[in-house]
């Protein structure tokens, strides 16, 4: 028995599109689908993909991310401003004390850094002070675009990352983890119960979260507020939206086995645009 030894078939936009229209009478195999048709079921096909995301088809597409904490902060502004990170994150320690001022910065390992990262160094007033990476001098050195903002001991924690993650559609669970990699679970609530708490500024390590997401950004709101030295980062599995079918080429942000779906899913978007009675369709 011969068989392909292969298990990564795929599709393309140009796929689905085609076997969409094929599926409603409109072209038969081989035939080429002009500039405005396909531009239209490229919208009908993406606009279909988000209304789906918004009934939870985007199961699949958890992500563990990573908020980098500062101390007193009660809201956090995710994909926009604050520290939130789908990539690796490379952790080391400070291996000498560096006075407030300082780009030249010694760490115990520079492993896992690269120039243009985002760097935090954990400060002796336990905020991060974030910059980004100039050069990696060596293994044990490296020179940040922003001076110091304050001193920071030897075996102060030291983070670097290279993208700052987009918004999450939903945040599904949470965690924290202190700087001696403990963990706890952190309740998302909802805004009634988040709105109930009467002393938002309440400071000690954050037992719950309310996730409002907007139009831009996420705003997370912690309680209490982190107000000591030994907490970093908040750890979340969060949903996130397919990728948007710009391209002909394309591939879907979905299992091979949801393909037939968007092809007669899309079938049935487009069938009215080309006069298909509601009983034929």
């Amino acid at each position: 028995m011969a068989v392909s030894g292969s298990k990564n078939y795929t599709v393309t936009r140009a796929d689905i599109i085609e076997a969409a229209h094929r599926k409603i009478g409109i072209y038969d195999a081989g035939e080429t689908i002009d500039g405005p048709q396909t531009a239209a079921a490229s919208l009908a096909l993406n606009l279909m993909v988000k209304e789906w995301v918004s009934r939870g088809a985007d199961i699949w597409l958890r992500d563990e991310i990573v908020l980098f904490l500062q101390p007193d902060q009660r809201v956090y502004q995710l994909g926009v401003t604050d520290h939130l990170t789908r990539s690796v994150v490379a952790e080391t320690t400070l291996s000498a004390a560096e006075a407030s001022g300082q780009t030249v910065i010694s760490v115990t390992s520079s492993t896992g850094m690269t120039a243009a990262d985002n760097v935090g160094i954990k400060m002796d007033d336990d905020t991060i002070h974030w910059s980004t990476i100039a050069s990696v001098d060596s293994s044990t050195q490296i020179t940040i675009n922003d001076v110091t903002d304050d001193d920071a001991a030897s075996g102060n924690k030291v983070y670097a990352y290279t993208t700052l993650a987009t918004r999450p559609t939903k945040i599904v669970s949470a965690f924290r983890r202190d700087t001696s990699g403990i963990d706890t679970v952190i309740d998302m609530v909802g805004e009634e119960e988040y709105r109930s708490l009467s002393n938002k500024g309440s400071s000690g390590p954050p037992v719950i979260a309310w996730y409002q997401p907007t139009l831009t950004s996420g705003s997370l709101y912690v309680w209490p507020v982190d107000g000591g030295s030994s907490l970093d980062k908040l750890y979340f599995s969060a949903q996130y939206y397919p990728d948007d079918f710009d391209a002909a080429s394309d591939n879907p942000q979905f299992p091979i086995e949801g393909a037939n779906a968007l092809v007669w899913g899309l079938a049935a978007e487009i069938a009215s645009e080309h006069g298909i009675p509601p009983q034929e369709q």
